[in-house]
Order: structure tokens, then sequence, then C-alpha cells
């Protein structure tokens, strides 16, 4: 079940003792929001990958087809016309040099068949608006969240950086740079656990070299 922004964000003002949503010390809304999505954006870097399919219909020789929705290879597939898997091409997911990514075959499949790409791509991590909702499942959502944490409480050390330059302590710095790092490094910790627990939940399924 899809989270929007606003309830990721309540979320994470638990995890990190904000009462009042609307308050903007030491971490405006703005700046939740951009952690939440840093957070969701990390995701795809520690291995944990959303599931897409997507089918094209095959054209006579043709080993590139654009526009591909996955980043990462799981398997092909041709479908023929009574819907049985008639065989499993070779190919691989590649860089369109504009931006996008493309799937090339090691050789080219007759017409008249579906070919199938099953892959993995990241999850959302840009969200227009409170409103938005996320793509991940809402038991594994605390995890990109504990991403967010550690980038906001690593930005209260480069408050205390910038602070402590002038020799005076911002009112809202109210805990030592060694708390601060000890709350990073367990986010961190935390996260990169979670994620590696996730990423293993994913089934290792490829296609023939």
């Amino acid at each position: 079940m899809a989270t929007t922004l606003v309830n990721l964000r309540t979320k994470l003002n638990g995890e990190i003792g904000v009462t009042d949503d609307a308050e903007a010390t030491p971490w405006s809304v703005a700046v939740r929001n951009a952690a939440i999505s840093d957070g969701y954006a990390a995701l795809w870097r520690y291995g944990v990958w959303k599931t897409v399919k997507q089918d094209y219909p095959t054209v006579d020789s043709q080993t590139v087809y654009a526009a591909a929705t996955a980043r990462r290879l799981n398997r092909l597939e041709l479908i023929d016309s009574t819907s049985r898997i008639a065989a499993w091409p070779v190919g691989s997911i590649e860089p369109d040099g504009a931006g996008g990514n493309q799937l090339v075959l090691r050789a080219g499949c007759a017409s008249g068949y579906t070919l199938r790409v099953w892959g993995w791509t990241a999850y959302l991590s840009t969200f227009a608006g409170d409103s938005t909702p996320d793509d991940l499942d809402a038991e594994f959502n605390r995890v990109p969240l504990l991403k967010a944490k550690a980038i906001l409480y690593r930005q209260q050390l480069a408050l205390f950086a910038r602070y402590g330059e002038r020799q005076a302590i911002a009112p809202d710095m109210n805990l030592t740079v060694d708390q601060a790092i000890g709350i990073v490094a367990a986010s961190e910790r935390e996260f990169t656990d979670e994620c590696r627990a996730l990423a293993n939940l994913r089934v290792r399924v490829g296609q023939a070299s």
C-alpha cells in the first residue's frame, strides 16, 4: 500500500522528535522533504530495487528497443500468440546516450511475438507534493526514513561546525558533536542492515549468458 509524502514526513517527525510538522527549526518542511527524497534515492545504491515488466511487439531482425523501463535486466521472454514462452532471448539494458535506457538484443527476433522484459528499476524518489504516494510497500517505508534521519542529523553537525567557528552555539543545537555523530552512525548502520535484508528478498533469477 502506497504512503503519501505527508504521511512519510509524519513518520519521520516521530523519528527525529518533531512535534509540530509546521515548525521550521532546526529543519524546515522543505529540508525534511528533501531528506526523504534522498533517502528513497539511496535505496537503489544499496540494492533495494523495484521489479518491473515491459512488453514490446517484436520487429523482424530488430536488436535495439528504446525507452526501456528497467535499469537492470532479470530475464527476457519471447511470448507467442498463445501466451506461451517460445524462447529466452539474450540481451542487456544499456544507456541510450540521452538520459534513458534501451534494450539491446544479441540477435533479433521474428515479428509476431511479444518480447517481455523482466527487470528492476529505482523506487520513486521525487515527490510532486504532500499528496504524492510512494511505490514502496508500506511495511518497508521506514527503511528510507532511516537514511533521511541520518541526513538531517548530518546537517546538524554542519550547523554545529559553522556556529563553532563563531564561538557560539545555536539555541537549537542542544547536543554534542559526539552525540550527533553517534545518532548519524546508528541511523546509517540500521539503514544499511535493513537495506541488506530487504535486498535479499529479491528473487535471484537471471538469463543465460
